[in-house]
């Protein structure tokens, strides 16, 4: 897992990463992920990380599905997965009811995409435009759809409570669909909650596990796809899980890229990997790590003649990366035999320039 403010003022991103769902039968097999992008604030989102889990398991589908599921030896059958899709269901909306008579998350608003990791089954909740991506072998990807305003069911229903679609906005203001909060656009008398200009309804996807094909799954906020699609985050990963063992690692660099490419929103990742995951491959990792030790020597000595112009105030003085990426380039060390991510020139050069004490754009 792992998250970065961005350019943003403030974080308001949260999220959960519970390995073992809770510890009662059968949950201790489970696991759950989720992530919350919050907006206008980071209260309902904070509250969604904290409650959300408890809050679907005291409903009254999971506990008839807790004894259907001891009857049948812990296997999920149609009927429970039809409970466990009810209950994800009622229990986004309850949660939102609830949440409405908080005073600190009158303002605010959050997306929500959660999941649930069983031996046998992934079962997905979407709430709006933070996406989960399941990555398979051959290129096999599925991803959950986003709640966009110009979408043509969600438009339809927007426009039946009254409200318009102007410039890919709910009344030209909102960019999402669907979320937790967001009570101004949930006032109408007449109306249920999932028939309201914003809709606490998340769509619910179940998925057989396939140990021999199954790769990874990231469940992430939009700052993330903002500026990669599904399938280019995919083969990122894919490629960054050859050369980390570590997943923290992984997801660092996905956010590390996504901030070159140019996302300014709060960017918040969680990864699980499966059995079928791409596995480390020592010499492309000994590779990498060769590269990084050149374009290393070509950084300093950049710092080193920067600091000794007798033009440069180090107080006052800002230098660009493009020199660096100047000579990164002239010395070769672009290759193509390497997939090299865009972003570690950039990262590697900050990280010594702010060290040598250089201020850099």
């Amino acid at each position: 897992m792992s998250s970065m403010q961005g350019w943003r003022i403030g974080m308001e991103d949260a999220h959960i990463a519970e390995t073992v769902m809770s510890q009662s039968a059968p949950y201790k097999d489970w696991s759950f992920f989720a992530v919350f992008d919050g907006h206008a604030g980071p209260n309902i989102a904070t509250r969604a990380s904290l409650q959300l889990l408890e809050h679907l398991i005291s409903g009254e589908e999971f506990r008839e599905m807790t004894q259907l599921l001891q009857e049948n030896n812990g296997m999920l059958t149609d009927a429970t997965l039809k409970l466990l899709e009810k209950g994800i269901k009622k229990g986004f909306l309850s949660f939102d009811e609830i949440s409405k008579n908080i005073s600190e998350c009158n303002k605010s608003g959050c997306t929500a995409v959660c999941a649930i990791i069983t031996p046998t089954h992934i079962i997905i909740g979407n709430l709006g435009d933070s996406r989960a991506v399941v990555a398979g072998k051959n290129g096999q990807i599925f991803g959950t759809e986003d709640h966009k305003p110009y979408n043509e069911k969600e438009r339809r229903r927007i426009e039946e409570a009254g409200g318009s679609v102007m410039i890919q906005r709910i009344n030209g203001s909102l960019a999402v669909s669907r979320a937790f909060g967001d009570y101004e656009y949930k006032d109408h008398p007449m109306l249920p909650a999932d028939q309201q200009l914003v809709s606490p309804e998340p769509d619910v996807y179940i998925r057989e596990r396939n140990k021999d094909t199954d790769e990874f799954m990231v469940v992430a906020c939009d700052g993330i796809y903002d500026v990669m699609t599904n399938e280019e985050l995919a083969e990122f990963v894919r490629d960054r899980l050859v050369v980390h063992q570590d997943l923290r690692e992984v997801c660092d660099d996905v956010l590390d890229e996504c901030l070159v490419k140019g996302s300014r929103d709060n960017m918040t990742l969680v990864m699980v990997c499966f059995p079928a995951a791409p596995s480390m491959n020592v010499h492309r990792k000994e590779a990498e790590e060769a590269w990084v030790g050149k374009v290393k020597v070509i950084v300093n000595q950049f710092a080193d003649e920067t600091l000794a112009s007798e033009d440069f105030k180090k107080e006052d003085d800002v230098v660009s990366l493009k020199p660096i990426f100047d000579r990164v380039t002239a010395a070769g060390l672009l290759p193509t035999d390497l997939r090299i991510p865009g972003h570690i020139v950039t990262t590697l050069s900050q990280k010594i320039l702010d060290e040598r004490g250089v201020k850099h754009c």
